[in-house]
């Protein structure tokens, strides 16, 4: 067998794993894109190539939203979801269409 062939079998066979996150508390937006990001993973969510990501901070939570645009330029479905400060868990999921 093609040695090649079975170091590409085994990269391919390794599942994919979340991102190491910091340990809350979440201290800025690239902490919540993190948290946001496995939570999409997680979830099958658009969140890569062509996905818009828009963070704000809130009181208690970071909220993370990721926007999509269709073939023709017009804005396509999203979702956000936030992550609460304290504890980086994701608290409130909404999409968009």
């Amino acid at each position: 067998m093609n040695p090649w062939l079975l170091i590409l079998s085994a990269v391919v066979a390794v599942p994919v794993q979340a991102r190491e996150c910091p340990a809350p508390p979440v201290k800025n937006s690239q902490d919540a894109i993190c948290y946001a990001t496995n939570y999409a993973e997680k979830n099958r969510l658009p969140h890569g190539r062509g996905v818009s990501r828009k963070v704000s901070k809130g009181p208690k939570v970071w909220i993370v939203r990721h926007d999509t645009k269709k073939d023709d330029g017009s804005r396509g479905p999203a979702w956000e979801v936030e992550i609460d400060i304290a504890s980086g868990t994701p608290t409130r999921f909404s999409s968009f269409k």
